[in-house]
């Protein structure tokens, strides 16, 4: 969730709900304002780091963006620099716009800095299982150790082979219809996931599982967007009939737990009914089950529920991390390749001269496909799937640069700022891979950015950059992309939200060659 999502409030909410808030408010003034004597007993006359400036009791609260966070993000750390600060409703903000930075608290602060804040709205959702939103702490650590075991750099090499047949799948079905991409990349997504994961091979877009999962989904962005609920400023909201007027967002709340549990529960059934019959294909779950079987008792014949559940739940992860990311990179690729056609003119020539016609790329010609890599960090890069990322929360007091950080403060890493610094990666918004092809020391690598930070960086970035790197290695071996509109665009433009889209676009897709297209139906026969 985007920070944004805990302190914003939008304008339409009913009377009833305003009511409640005025009174809340009105509650809490006496509150804040012995906190605010409290904290600046504690912090020993620092002050806190550069931001705008709060009104009183809101704070700043009409500061946060509601809509194109990065750029409203983005232009606060142009004015306050490498730290930016606001309070809302007595909660402290804290965007940190400098890797350096970043990596001072997320890094070497660790121990203070890979807590998460908590989302009321997105409890009442059933999302309490997402390890991705825990709180730092046992139950964390033991999803992301098992999680870490399956899709470590040493393990993601087992995966290659299904995410070069879904490849080539894909190909396939933007050769018969290109018009239709942004469906051909969610289906891919989801079924290199489900196949990896859970060994269940997808049919169509219109599969039960998909859609499913995309109204889980799709319930999670509107939760993260800023201002969407009110309960996420005032808990206490939870507590009121669903029955009552103004409290339709618990009804809401009630429909989207149905698709969220039914996403995590209904394949990872499948799988566990299947493995009954022994004949089972080789996936994350299976694969976990089976290691937990034989580190039990085979006397009991007992497996602890608790370490089912978790495998349950790092597979759901798995799925909700996954497939909109996918969407959202694969889709800022094609986008690049419409507006920088020498892009795509430099990466066929080096995949002709390394590939050759006869065959696609795979796996094995990684190492020598330098350019291929550098177009797969560029789109990292210039357009981060995740602009804020998932926001961190620091656990006590903190002292940084000579400002105070309360507990409880809860930091967001500015991966877009970060990555569009135009001092470590000039003209950022152009689509340059040539940038990472030079041994300039400044370069960051956007891997190190774009996938979170710390402790909480995102643990499928391995096999998630492999399904980047096959994808586009693929696409440019056998497609000429050009831009759909008569008069060519110059300039890109995305999204808000928790996971950032491009804006639609148009494109056209063809087959370079006869050639090509044999190759493609040959491939994937």
């Amino acid at each position: 969730m985007a920070a944004t999502s805990y302190i914003s409030i939008a304008f339409s909410y009913s009377q009833l709900e305003v009511a409640v808030a005025i009174l809340a408010i009105l509650v809490l003034c006496v509150y804040l304002r012995r906190r605010v004597v409290r904290l600046r007993n504690v912090r020993g006359g620092l002050p806190y780091p550069p931001g705008p400036t709060p009104l009183p009791f809101i704070g700043n609260l009409f500061d946060i963006p509601r809509d194109r966070e990065s750029a409203a993000y983005n232009k606060m750390a142009n004015e306050y620099g490498d730290l930016t600060y606001l309070n809302v409703f007595g909660k402290s903000i804290l965007v940190v716009n400098n890797y350096a930075t970043v990596q001072e608290l997320f890094d070497k602060r660790s121990a203070n800095y890979s807590d998460r804040s908590q989302s009321t709205m997105m409890d009442l959702m059933g999302w309490n299982w997402n390890f991705g939103l825990m709180r730092y702490g046992p139950d964390w650590k033991r999803h992301r150790a098992m999680f870490h075991r399956q899709f470590q750099p040493s393990g993601v090499s087992a995966f290659w082979p299904t995410q070069s047949k879904e490849a080539h799948k894909l190909l396939l079905r933007m050769l018969h219809e290109p018009g239709d991409l942004i469906n051909h990349l969610r289906l891919n997504s989801a079924s290199v996931i489900m196949n990896v994961v859970y060994g269940i091979e997808l049919q169509d877009q219109d599969d039960h599982y998909i859609t499913v999962a995309e109204t889980a989904l799709d319930g999670m962005a509107k939760a993260a967007n800023p201002g969407a609920f009110l309960v996420d400023i005032f808990p206490f909201f939870k507590y009121v009939p669903s029955w009552m007027p103004g409290a339709g967002f618990k009804r809401q709340a009630a429909s989207w737990r149905k698709s969220v549990l039914q996403m995590r529960d209904a394949p990872f059934e499948e799988v566990t009914n299947i493995m009954k019959q022994e004949n089972i294909t080789s996936s994350f779950v299976s694969n976990l089950l089976a290691d937990l079987e034989l580190q039990n008792d085979h006397r009991s014949n007992f497996i602890p529920p608790d370490e089912v559940e978790t495998i349950k739940n790092c597979a759901g992860l798995a799925y909700a991390a996954g497939t909109e990311s996918f969407v959202s990179s694969l889709s800022s690729f094609m986008l690049a390749m419409t507006l920088w056609p020498e892009v795509q003119e430099k990466a066929r020539q080096e995949l002709d001269r390394v590939v050759g016609l006869e065959r696609l790329p795979d796996f094995s010609d990684r190492g020598t496909l330098p350019y291929i890599d550098a177009i797969v960090k560029e789109v990292l890069r210039w357009n981060p799937v995740a602009p804020l990322g998932l926001p961190h929360m620091s656990t006590i007091d903190d002292e940084f640069k000579g400002y105070y950080i309360p507990a409880g403060t809860i930091v967001l890493g500015n991966t877009w700022t970060i990555l569009h610094d135009p001092v470590t990666y000039p003209d950022p918004m152009k689509f340059n891979p040539e940038r990472f092809l030079s041994n300039e020391p400044t370069i960051i690598d956007p891997v190190s950015v774009a996938f979170g930070y710390g402790r909480r960086i995102c643990p499928g970035r391995f096999m998630a950059e492999g399904q980047l790197w096959i994808s586009i290695a693929c696409i440019l071996s056998v497609f000429d992309i050009t831009s759909g509109d008569r008069e060519r665009r110059t300039e890109a433009a995305f999204g808000s939200g928790l996971i950032c889209h491009p804006l639609p676009f148009k494109t056209s897709i063809n087959v370079r060659s006869k050639q090509a297209k044999s190759l493609i139906e040959q491939t994937t026969d």
